[in-house]
């Protein structure tokens, strides 16, 4: 690439205030677009526009097919998928600098979406239309590098996951699950639903309420509506193994 090709630190005179100010936080959270670019790519994302999304939306369903690629600059979206008894299980969620493996699939082979993914917080993203997507791999290395930097990363995941589901008995899974939200809390606290569980684990909420009753029993912790909290520091222990 040579000299002239813009970088992203150093938006061309001619953007528009709020072009730049995107500009420049894309590449805080994507940093691999922080390098300079082709002009259209520059021009591509800087007329993309930016979507604030409120908690809970439904963004895409299984089925449909996916017309929008997403730079995800703010919020969390959670990818799951829905059993014929109604019963859900979380596939993976969509942070800050990730991108989304079903949709990058739908995109790329033009197949349907193979889960939903709903919004769990407000979400701030930058949305690329279905053309500007492939432009976009097309023209520049470094947008193309993301996403297949992303794709392995991505698949990664899941086979740990499946790894989990296969292999390890579903208290392990319960317990490791509340570890990383005790930890992500920062607190003895936290407030969360059996429903919830049970749809992270692909279970259902009865069998999670008898796990978390055990839990209960042997001292780890206490229930109380809507929240579970840790009794002592072995207990935080043993669930963060």
């Amino acid at each position: 690439m040579g000299a002239s090709e813009p970088p992203f630190s150093d938006p061309p005179a001619e953007a528009d205030e709020q072009a730049r100010a995107n500009l420049r936080l894309i590449s805080r959270i994507y940093p691999e677009l922080a390098n300079p670019q082709k002009p259209e790519c520059f021009e591509l994302l800087a007329r993309a526009p930016i979507s604030l999304i409120p908690p809970g939306s439904l963004l895409v369903q299984a089925q449909e097919t996916c017309n929008n690629f997403i730079l995800l600059l703010e919020g969390s979206i959670r990818i799951y998928q829905i059993a014929e008894d109604g019963r859900e299980v979380t596939l993976y969620r969509i942070h800050p600098g990730d991108i989304c493996l079903m949709s990058l699939n739908s995109l790329l082979r033009n197949e349907p979406f193979n889960a939903s993914a709903r919004t769990e917080t407000r979400v701030r993203a930058l949305i690329l239309k279905q053309n500007d997507f492939h432009h976009a791999m097309e023209i520049s290395d470094n947008f193309r590098n993301l996403v297949l930097k992303s794709l392995t990363a991505s698949v990664s995941e899941l086979t740990n996951s499946f790894y989990d589901i296969a292999f390890q008995r579903l208290d392990v899974r319960l317990a490791c699950l509340l570890g990383r939200l005790f930890e992500r809390a920062g607190s003895n606290t936290i407030r969360v639903t059996h429903q919830s569980l049970a749809q992270e684990l692909g279970t259902t909420r009865e069998v999670i309420s008898r796990l978390l009753k055990q839990f209960e029993q042997q001292q780890c912790i206490s229930l109380a509506r809507g929240r579970i909290t840790i009794n002592n520091k072995s207990s935080l222990e043993w669930f963060s193994r």
